[in-house]
Formats: C-alpha cells, structure tokens, sequence
C-alpha cells in the first residue's frame, strides 16, 4: 500500500531543497496489554512489515499541512526542531493493513517524525517519537528498541526487555476494523480493564521472565494468557480455535491486537515450518487474510 498527500491536494510548485526517509515496524498486536494498578502498560511486539515515509520540504511559506496523522506527526516535529518550513508532500508506503491492530498509524507517524528530522540532518531519540505520536493516539510502542514495556497512552518506556527473540509467527485477520481512538474512548474500558489485572500481572511475569532468561515458552503462555484475559474488552469469536490450532502446530503460544482483529501464533524454531502452517491455516479459512513473519526488534531505519 503506497500514497502520496499534498497538503492542498495537488502537488505544490514549490522547489523541494529537503528530503528525509525513515521507515518503521509494524506489530503483531501486542505480548501483553492491559492495566497494573491503573495504569496502562503493554509489552511490544515489532514484526518484519515496515511503514516507510519520504517527507519532502520546502523553507517557502509555513506549515500548511492537513489533518491527516502523519502531516499532524511532521507539523509537531517541526514545532520540536524549531522549524518553520512548508510541506510539498509526504510520500507513505506500507505493508501494513490498516485498522486490524498491525501498528499502522505508530508505524506512519513514527516514521513521519523521523523522516522529517533527517530532512535537516537530525535524528530523534525514540522518547520523543513517542511523545509526537501519544499527542496524536495511543501508541504501539515499536520506535523503541528490542521488546519494551511502555505505556501506550503517556509514550513512556518502563522497561527494556531485551532483543526480539528468533522467532516465527503466523498472523490471522478473519475480519473487521477497530477504531483505535474510539476504542480506548469506551466507558467501560477502565473497569474491564480492571477485571483482568490479576491475569495482566502474571501475563507481564512471564513474558518479562522468558525473555529475559530466553525461555520463549515461558514468554508464549504469558501471551497466551494476556489474549485470553482480553476477552473480557475485545472478545475475538475465533480464540478458541485458534489455540486449539495453536496447541495442534505444538505452537509456542499465541497473541492477539488487544483493541484490533487480528490473532498471532508463535511458532517453535524446531517446530512446524511457518510456511506449513499459514497454509494450513488459510486451507481451512480461505476468507481470512493470513500471513506470516518473524518477530523482530524495535526502533526505527
């Protein structure tokens, strides 16, 4: 998926005399996510499908950019760097498939910030990504490095968990679309939320000890538990078979996007081939979308 926004719709004359590219990573939904006293956490999950963006500028005039999120993300660093510079265009491509809970909007944004950083010879620290994207929606959290607890809605990292582990996963989207900013504006959210802090507790123990002992099966059950605690905010009607496929591929665990559609399979390095396994899944549910990726580090390119 590719596209090209200019500002008042068409291409501006303006002579382009800065240019800047950065690319981000997408998400498989998240390891965990939920709420610890209150508080919002999640724990990254940064796949191989990357959000590139070429910003293009132009010292003529000032900001006159749309509402759209990446032109929002671009407007806010230029006020950051200090900057006053007219957009001629942004130039988005994406593997990222939009409003399932993959990271696409944190991916574009994200990628936007920096890219318009690079335009004048800058880079950004990833606390500042972060904090551009929180003003704009919550955040996936993939422009931090490795795997990270970080809160969603402040953009603050709690906690490097370490490199991604060198794993493959399935991904499964049997449908539908999920507003991330009407979700997280529901009422109830706060006390469902609350409902399943005990089963979040554990969720983060034991993704947080797998990893950092490389013990993935410990890190797949805490996934596992964290997506079966959700049901209680976001039910997904496949769960169940899903894990039951899951268990039959002696899959690692699974995952889901919290406030998305989608649902992840973890699958064992020895294990069945990842190939094998997405074709087996869309052999039994040939609407679905399926693909499949590794897990990798956060941060951006």
């Amino acid at each position: 998926m590719g596209d090209v926004i200019y500002p008042d719709g068409s291409r501006s004359k303006n002579t382009v005399i800065l240019r800047g590219f950065a690319a981000a990573p997408g998400t498989c939904g998240e390891l965990v996510q939920g709420t610890i006293k209150g508080e919002s956490y999640l724990i990254t999950c940064p796949i191989d499908f990357w959000s590139e963006v070429i910003v293009e500028l132009s010292e003529n005039g000032d900001y006159h950019g749309s509402l759209d999120k990446s032109c929002r993300a671009l407007k806010m660093t230029l006020e950051y760097l200090g900057k006053k510079h007219s957009l001629v265009s942004i130039k988005r491509s994406s593997m990222l498939p939009e409003s399932k809970g993959m990271g696409s909007s944190t991916a574009d944004i994200a990628a936007a910030c920096l890219a318009t950083a690079r335009a004048f010879g800058q880079e950004l620290a990833p606390e500042i990504i972060a904090k551009i994207a929180t003003a704009i929606e919550p955040s996936d959290g993939q422009m931090y490095p490795g795997i990270t607890l970080c809160n969603h809605f402040t953009g603050e990292a709690r906690k490097y968990l370490g490199q991604a582990p060198p794993l493959k996963l399935v991904i499964a989207d049997p449908g539908g679309t999920v507003d991330t900013i009407l979700f997280n504006n529901r009422k109830d959210l706060a006390s469902k939320n609350f409902q399943k802090e005990p089963m979040v507790r554990q969720a983060v123990e034991l993704v947080t000890r797998g990893l950092l002992t490389e013990d993935w099966e410990m890190m797949g059950r805490g996934a596992s538990i964290s997506a079966q605690a959700n049901q209680v905010v976001m039910p997904k009607p496949y769960l169940a078979q899903w894990r039951k496929w899951a268990s039959e591929m002696n899959a690692l665990g699974v995952l889901v996007a919290h406030n998305g559609t989608v649902m992840g399979m973890i699958m064992r390095p020895d294990g069945v081939v990842v190939e094998e396994a997405a074709q087996y899944i869309k052999g039994k549910k040939p609407d679905w979308n399926v693909w499949h990726t590794s897990m990798i580090s956060g941060g951006l390119k």
